[in-house]
């Protein structure tokens, strides 16, 4: 997972969306950094890729993996391409077909369910935290908890935008 403590330290000192944040060390030394935006959302990452995101009701709305982005629309992955046309850059989207989201869903099965379980026996361990250990990790307990498997598709990729007072 995090293979350069660079990465992670980025992520705990910059990643200002997601206020609360913490990197988890697993038994096997990989590392899973997550982070909660003020709506609940959080974001998963294992390590720079795979990254996964969701909304505030579980369902899943942002991949990189592979080195490669992913959206939603309509309840549907789609692959998205970035090309140079004409001194232009272009964003292709490809949707994915069933067998390709199940192995995208199930790449996140088989990440979070180690760490999940992790957890639940207390073999992890705590690298560092932008809050209390004792505010984050029953907040990580629960949204597993309260995660369906496999999760749901989001309609949308982007989060509904915060009104202002």
């Amino acid at each position: 997972m995090a293979r350069d403590t660079h990465d992670r330290e980025d992520l705990l000192a910059e990643a200002t969306g997601l206020p609360v944040r913490g990197v988890i060390q697993m038994p096997d030394g990989n590392e899973v950094v997550v982070g909660f935006r003020d709506d609940g959302s959080p974001s998963w990452f294992f390590a720079a890729d795979p990254v996964f995101q969701f909304d505030p009701s579980f369902q899943l709305r942002r991949i990189f993996c592979d080195g490669t982005r992913y959206a939603v629309a309509g309840g549907q992955i789609l692959r998205l391409e970035q090309t140079a046309s004409g001194g232009r850059l272009q964003l292709t989207k490809h949707p994915l077909n069933s067998e390709q989201t199940q192995q995208m869903l199930q790449r996140w099965e088989d990440r979070i369910r180690p760490l999940q379980a992790a957890m639940q026996n207390k073999t992890h361990r705590w690298q560092g935290t932008s809050v209390p250990i004792a505010e984050i990790e029953p907040r990580v307990l629960q949204w597993l908890a309260d995660c369906p498997s496999p999760p749901t598709i989001a309609k949308v990729s982007r989060l509904p935008r915060r009104r202002s007072s």
